[in-house]
């Protein structure tokens, strides 16, 4: 009995004068709950202090590696959401695409790895924005459908009125439409015109287009001569080549061409029978067009 007392009163010394201190270090237990450990010095886990605190490895003889620290508890939260921010929202376990950027953000795309969305719905030009890029910063900004139409600036023969253009205005440099056998340029509709007060559309070398009275088209002359005794040659200023254009008269009477005379530019030759019949003062007439 008197054993038993002493050692009663030798444990209750002990558990008065070795009370476990707790350390900084910190281990979680398997239903996750962050407790404090004592020092690794103490040799002693009173009752009270067991039911909140966990020994350190040197007390359970064993090592650092085989015990979870508190330093240790983010490496095995990293699976686990603990927060999304900067354009991610947490929904429970899982982060979701949305939300306020928090600080600037960049994407980094290359031609391999780019950028697409997909399913987007159809706009509209008058209240819907357009996306735009800033060229030196690559921020994404964005300005009216309408401001962007409006920036654009239309001439040369094109015409802004609200939001259409219409081709009619000035030209305001030479401007040339390529056209070939297969793409032809047509323009149907074109009312009937008057030859005596319109002008015709005719084309320079270069295709430059220019206009020209009708009455400058139709070229003609008119010359006389009073022949000598067998005159057969009589030069006519500006007078075409083809004889089916000339009308040549002696005395009044129209000669036959090709039988009575031939022609070449700017000369009527009369054949040797005709030239035989010409007399001195004989009246010749030369007629052409073009």
């Amino acid at each position: 009995m008197k054993k038993i007392l002493l050692l009663a009163i030798v444990a209750l010394s002990i558990g008065t004068t070795a009370t476990a201190q707790k350390i900084s270090t910190k281990v979680i237990d398997n239903k996750g709950t962050i407790k404090w450990v004592i020092d690794s010095s103490t040799a002693v886990i009173t009752k009270a202090d067991s039911t909140i605190l966990y020994v350190t490895p040197t007390q359970m003889k064993d090592t650092l590696t085989k015990f979870t620290r508190y330093a240790d508890t983010a490496n095995m939260l990293a699976p686990y959401i603990n927060e999304a921010n900067n354009g991610l929202t947490k929904n429970g376990q899982i982060a979701q695409l949305g939300g306020a950027l928090i600080q600037p953000t960049t994407i980094t795309t290359t031609a391999a790895n780019f950028l697409a969305i997909t399913g987007l719905q159809p706009g509209s030009n008058t209240t819907d924005s357009v996306m735009v890029v800033d060229p030196t910063s690559g921020q994404i900004k964005f300005i009216s459908a309408s401001s962007l139409f409006n920036a654009l600036n239309f001439s040369n023969g094109l015409t802004k009125t609200g939001n259409s253009v219409e081709l009619g205005g000035a030209l305001t440099k030479s401007t040339t439409i390529g056209t070939d056998a297969s793409n032809t340029l047509k323009v149907t509709g074109l009312q009937s015109g008057n030859l005596a007060t319109d002008s015709l559309v005719v084309t320079a070398a270069d295709g430059t287009l220019k206009r020209v009275t009708a009455e400058s088209l139709l070229q003609s002359g008119d010359e006389n001569f009073t022949a000598t005794a067998g005159q057969s040659s009589y030069a006519v200023t500006n007078m075409p080549a083809n004889a089916s254009k000339v009308l040549v008269y002696r005395n009044g009477a129209k000669l036959i061409a090709t039988t009575d005379y031939t022609t070449t530019a700017g000369n009527v030759t009369l054949a040797s029978a005709m030239a035989a019949l010409i007399e001195a003062g004989d009246a010749i007439e030369v007629q052409w067009v073009k």
